[in-house]
């Protein structure tokens, strides 16, 4: 009876869910002297005023897909590997009382400490080393204040530039203990990130990408959300090709070996279309609270098939099990 009771008070508090609402950011933070910086960090300290309305940096490879040597190649595989360690630092800093903003520092501390650079911080005016999107922001949320509540859904994404190339990756993950439906989309998201993967290779047509996603979506009653698409990704941050997750037309030509690229799908609940830019630039959420939920991989085409270069996907199921018995006051002990 009491096990039905509080199952029956957590569904009504998530009934009453509101939608997400930014919080306090806090400062900036440092990144020791040291450390190679990407190119489009170009203000001399860290704490010096973001510009407004920044462009996207340019590099050689945005429009044209790089073919990477095996020198280079070599060098993505230790981004990859890096940002998949730092993701999971983030996930198992995610619990109920948690802030994005403790799961920024923890991802922050560990990436410098292991003398590499977090991509997002000062990424187009961008201020902090993750971005966090909890329940129904799409993308590219700010990590800041807000306490997480029981139940949550987030993404939490990673992006590493160590030995002059990045690593990017993303997952989700659980504060507390979710309801069906956010575990079912959350389930649903892996399973299209890896079918695009999964289709994966040398003379494959980019298209075949966003039909294999948008099947494992439509089975599941969720929208692919058209405004986010993978890119290509090296000593660049973004660069061609483009990865248009869903069904499409758009000619990207052929994959060849030595391309790197991510696959990152966004899935949204109840095939809501809706979609609203907050105020920072940055966070986009739906206007009907409806959820969302993404993963993203990093992968290189290889001569034979295709190479994950962030994986294995980190098992959020088990890593929110694991943080709930932590818990204490709503904070993890220790």
């Amino acid at each position: 009876e009491e096990h039905l009771l509080q199952g029956l008070a957590r569904s009504a508090a998530r009934r009453e869910r509101q939608p997400v609402r930014r919080g306090n950011v806090s400062p900036v933070r440092d990144v020791p002297a040291h450390i190679l910086r990407p190119h489009y960090v170009t203000f001399k300290e860290l704490g010096s005023p973001w510009e407004e309305g920044v462009s996207m940096p340019w590099h050689p490879y945005i429009d044209t897909p790089e073919i990477k040597s095996p020198e280079k190649v070599e060098r993505m595989h230790v981004a990859g590997a890096l940002a998949r360690e730092a993701l999971e630092v983030g996930g198992r800093a995610v619990a109920v009382g948690a802030t994005t903003d403790e799961v920024d520092a923890a991802v922050h501390e560990f990436v410098v400490a292991r003398g590499a650079y977090p991509s997002p911080l000062g990424y187009m005016g961008f201020q902090k080393s993750v971005s966090t999107s909890v329940n129904d922001v799409i993308a590219h949320g700010i990590p800041d204040d807000r306490a997480l509540e029981d139940g949550d859904i987030l993404n939490v994404d990673v992006t590493v530039f160590i030995g002059g190339c990045h690593g990017d990756t993303s997952s989700m993950f659980i504060a507390g203990t979710p309801d069906d439906v956010g575990l079912a989309m959350c389930r649903a998201a892996r399973e299209a990130t890896w079918a695009g993967i999964g289709a994966c290779g040398p003379g494959v047509d980019f298209r075949v990408v966003g039909s294999k996603i948008e099947e494992v979506a439509d089975a599941a009653g969720l929208l692919v959300c058209p405004r986010f698409i993978g890119h290509g990704i090296g000593t660049y941050f973004h660069g061609a090709p483009s990865v248009w997750p869903f069904a499409n037309d758009n000619d990207e030509g052929l994959m060849l070996p030595g391309m790197t690229f991510t696959i990152e799908p966004v899935l949204v609940e109840n095939r809501d279309d809706t979609f609203h830019e907050w105020e920072d630039k940055w966070t986009c959420s739906t206007l009907t609270n409806a959820r969302s939920a993404q993963f993203e991989h990093t992968i290189l085409i290889t001569e034979d098939g295709v190479e994950v270069l962030t994986g294995p996907s980190i098992d959020f199921e088990a890593v929110a099990a694991e943080q709930r018995p932590l818990r204490a006051g709503g904070r993890l002990s220790g």
